[in-house]
């Protein structure tokens, strides 16, 4: 892609490695030997990264690609797309916090998003399944998790 056609506050389809990720553009630098750096956050993990090189911007990603325009501060909105389709346990919980309206334990949360249909966990653990895939999403996403952990093996929805 041209550098000139890059602008600021933009998401892109941006080359790293063999893969490709969706990052916003937050500063484009001019340097005084001419050459034009891109300073982007990474739309998925918010995590800052320098891009020396315009080639490694594949396409501009437009507002109808909703991951890419949700702000950190809206909640995610989860609903089946068929009435028959089943939710992840991770999204189950969140479903489950958000009706709920506050701080539950793990194991309630569990029982309550199979007892609701919500998910199939056919594991012999599910709540220690649900438990797990929660703090790892707090763990990565931080501040912009679904979840806030209130005390040991209770969650609630932010």
């Amino acid at each position: 892609m041209n550098a000139s056609k890059i602008e600021e506050g933009k998401i892109y389809e941006v080359k790293v490695g063999k893969n490709t990720t969706a990052m916003r553009v937050a500063k484009i630098e001019h340097r005084i030997n001419g050459q034009i750096v891109f300073d982007c956050m990474n739309v998925k993990t918010n995590k800052r990264a320098t891009v020396s090189d315009a080639k490694r911007f594949v396409r501009e990603i437009k507002a109808k690609d909703e991951t890419a325009k949700k702000s950190k501060t809206e909640k995610p909105v989860v609903e089946t797309k068929l009435a028959n389709e089943k939710l992840s346990g991770l999204n189950a919980a969140y479903k489950i916090l958000v009706e709920e309206a506050r701080p539950m334990k793990v194991k309630e949360i569990t029982e309550l998003a199979i007892q609701r249909g919500y998910c199939d966990l056919p594991g012999a653990t599910p709540s220690a399944t649900i438990s797990s895939a929660i703090q790892r999403e707090i763990k990565v996403k931080q501040e912009a998790s679904r979840f806030v952990k209130i005390d040991k093996g209770m969650f609630a929805a932010r």
